[in-house]
């Protein structure tokens, strides 16, 4: 029988289902900064040792993302997501009968052993199994749902917790979760294109040719990577922009409760922000493609390098929107931009070990973030020398990109 794509591919609707996942699994993690201020205060808990239940999650979740890895290559991916989805749910559910540190803590371990089940990388190989062509456009689009999911939650767990208190908050959450991602896995994911009689999509071509099996990937080795400065450079690069986007998005709602705004206005803020995030990834992938390496790095450094500097001017009313808007783009770096990075200047042939690293870097840098400016402001009692700190990691983000292209001028591999 003829594999043939339709005229409406059925990969647009793994897209969409992918999107609607990273929406409620991965989103949520982006609407915790909301709960820092009526947790901490109702069970008299500091900031900073509150916020590291984020970091247990992200450590343990980052760490085993190289068993989901061979999970996924043994067992069906939306069984997978299923299993995962529900048990993360139910630690949520469990946070809210939390009544000491080390429930939180406890629960951010269970948390961390089933959050990778809505995690990018699953939804990345879904989407590689289903496109040739379009294969950043669909990327973007899927991964985008994790900072509109987030936009969509804030404002409504916000006004849960200010009707019913924190409590009910997690409950929230977990029941949007449970009903986002369980129906869409069910009955949209597919595994592969050939479980619906197609094959993977490529540009104006419905009869696909096979790939050329004398073909030899290029690139690098991992090993061969690790010896280049500009492997060093862009892994400071992204640790620092990991650190100022994780910092701030755990740190701006509670520096405007701090400066006497509303948790509608500050809500309101934080979900600015998500959006930008959400249409930065497809606008900030458009920007590699159409002016190169050179002009998507200034973005991202500019970008990091503003947002904290508004942040410091937030007294004023219209910097905290200025501050959501910079932070949005330069928090794309933790997706496109790593991935463009990673396969520009060390190719394919080992490009998911590379990437894995750069990930991971990224995945602890931000985790610890969180909770050293939190610890900044219990020592100190306000985030401005935070801010400050900040204000310079963004210089260092464009300093690094620009020189990584400087030295690596020449020298890069196709997308």
């Amino acid at each position: 029988m003829t594999l043939k794509t339709p005229k409406i591919f059925y990969g647009w609707f793994i897209v969409a289902a992918c999107m609607l996942v990273a929406a409620a699994g991965i989103g949520f993690h982006n609407t915790a900064s909301i709960f820092i201020r009526p947790v901490t205060e109702d069970l008299g808990l500091s900031r900073g040792e509150f916020t590291f239940f984020r970091t247990i999650i992200t450590a343990v979740s980052a760490g085993l993302l190289p068993m989901y890895g061979k999970l996924a290559k043994r067992f069906k991916i939306k069984n997978i997501m299923l299993v995962g989805t529900v048990c993360s749910a139910l630690s949520l559910i469990s946070y809210s009968f939390a009544s000491q540190l080390w429930h939180f803590y406890s629960l951010a371990i269970i948390n961390g052993l089933f959050v990778n089940a809505a995690h990018f990388m699953l939804i990345g190989i879904l989407i590689n199994r289903w496109f040739e062509d379009k294969r950043g456009l669909a990327l973007g689009i899927a991964f985008a749902g994790s900072g509109l999911g987030a936009a969509v939650m804030v404002p409504m767990v916000s006004q849960v917790i200010e009707l019913a208190g924190w409590r009910w908050g997690f409950g929230f959450s977990a029941g949007a979760r449970w009903m986002v991602i369980i129906p869409r896995v069910l009955f949209l994911i597919k595994e592969h294109p050939e479980d619906k009689n197609l094959t993977p999509y490529k540009t104006g071509n419905n009869n696909q040719t096979p790939a050329d099996p004398n073909r030899i990937p290029t690139g690098l080795m991992l090993s061969q990577a690790r010896k280049t400065p500009t492997f060093w450079i862009l892994a400071v690069a992204f640790l620092c922009i990991a650190v100022g986007a994780g910092a701030s998005n755990a740190h701006t709602a509670p520096h405007l409760g701090d400066l006497g705004y509303s948790s509608v206005f500050y809500s309101a803020v934080v979900s600015f922000s998500l959006l930008t995030l959400t249409t930065g990834k497809i606008f900030i992938g458009h920007v590699f493609d159409r002016f190169g390496l050179y002009v998507g790095g200034a973005v991202l450094g500019i970008s990091l390098t503003l947002s904290p500097i508004f942040a410091l001017l937030s007294a004023n009313p219209v910097a905290p929107w200025f501050h959501a808007f910079f932070l949005g783009l330069g928090s794309t770096g933790f997706s496109i931009p790593i991935n463009i990075y990673t396969m520009k200047f060390f190719g394919e042939k080992d490009f998911t070990a590379i990437l894995s690293i750069m990930s991971m870097i990224t995945a602890f840098s931000a985790a610890f973030a969180a909770p050293v400016m939190g610890l900044a402001y219990d020592f100190l009692g306000s985030y401005t020398s935070a801010w400050v700190v900040l204000v310079v990691l963004g210089i260092v983000v464009f300093i690094c990109l620009a020189a990584a292209n400087f030295i690596s001028k020449g020298k890069t591999y196709g997308a």
